[in-house]
C-alpha cells in the first residue's frame, strides 16, 4: 500500500492511497489541477483513482469535490449529512455520482475495505478513514477535534498513520 500526502493544513487537504487494485482520494480540499499535477510528480494519473471519499463538509476538505467527481470521472462517498452541509455552502456544483455511507460504516472496492469511523469534530458528520487491503492497514486521521473512546484501539491496528487533530 502506498500512501502520498497531496496536501494537509487548513488551507487545504488531499491524500492518495493506491493497494494492488485500487486508487482513492481521501478529501478534496485543494483544486483539481494542484492534485492532477502532485499526482502526475508521483507518476500517477487522477484519471485512474477508482473514488473520492469525504472526511466532512469543511471546505478545507470539501471545497472541490464537483470538480474531482465532474472532471475526473471519480464517484464522491460520503454521508447524507456530509453533502447536505457541503450543499448549504453552494459552491460544489452537481454531482453525477454520490455514494452514501453511514459514519461507522464500510465501504468495500475490489478487494479493499475502507472502514470509516466518526470523529468528534465540529462538523455536520465527520469521519476519518482506515484503508485495509488484506495486508496491510492505513489511517487518514485528521481533524479529529479531540481523542476519543476507541482511538487507542484503532490505533493499535494500523501499518501507517497521518494524524492530526485541533
Amino acid at each position: 500500500m502506498k500512501v502520498i500526502s497531496l496536501q494537509s493544513g487548513s488551507n487545504g487537504n488531499c491524500f492518495y492511497v493506491e493497494t494492488d487494485d485500487v486508487r482513492i482520494l481521501i478529501d478534496a480540499g485543494i483544486s483539481g489541477r494542484a492534485a492532477q499535477q502532485r499526482l502526475e510528480q508521483q507518476g500517477r494519473d487522477i484519471r485512474d483513482v477508482d473514488a473520492l471519499f469525504v472526511t466532512h463538509d469543511h471546505s478545507d476538505h470539501s471545497r472541490s469535490v464537483g470538480v474531482f467527481q465532474r472532471k475526473f470521472g471519480m464517484p464522491v462517498y460520503m454521508t447524507r449529512k456530509t453533502l447536505a452541509a457541503i450543499e448549504r455552502y453552494g459552491k460544489i456544483g452537481k454531482l453525477d455520482d454520490v455514494r452514501f455511507f453511514r459514519s461507522g460504516e464500510v465501504c468495500t472496492l475490489g478487494t479493499v475495505q475502507i472502514h470509516s469511523i466518526p470523529t468528534p469534530h465540529d462538523s455536520a458528520d465527520g469521519v476519518v478513514f482506515v484503508v485495509d487491503d488484506g495486508k496491510q492497514r492505513a489511517g487518514i486521521l485528521t481533524d479529529l477535534g479531540h481523542v476519543f473512546d476507541g482511538l487507542k484501539e484503532v490505533l493499535k491496528t494500523l501499518n501507517g498513520v497521518i494524524i492530526e487533530s485541533n
